[in-house]
């Protein structure tokens, strides 16, 4: 636990320093999915196995509502809203 401003910005530092390479491994990996997913459809496969792994792609599909245009054509959605709250903690 932090008592001092000192204490305070060493552990900001350490938070940045994390913080990039989290993005820097996170890059990392988005690369490396790239490269299976490639190789999967330049192989017209949807999954290929090795001595010590089994990768395997599929397509998935997201439906939204536009609750803009919804609530144009319907007016107010409060009813049917669920609200949550959280903290979220901003370092710069």
């Amino acid at each position: 636990m932090c008592r001092t401003m000192d204490e305070l910005e060493k552990v900001v530092a350490d938070y940045r320093s994390l913080k990039a390479m989290k993005e820097e491994l996170d890059a990392q990996l988005k690369d490396a999915e790239r490269e299976m997913i490639s190789y999967l459809d330049n192989n017209n496969k949807l999954s290929e196995s090795g001595k010590d792994f089994t990768i395997k792609v599929s397509t998935c599909e997201r439906r939204t509502l536009d609750s803009k245009q919804l609530e144009a054509d319907l007016g107010s959605l409060a009813d049917y809203q669920r609200v949550s709250q959280y903290r979220r903690l901003y370092v710069r």
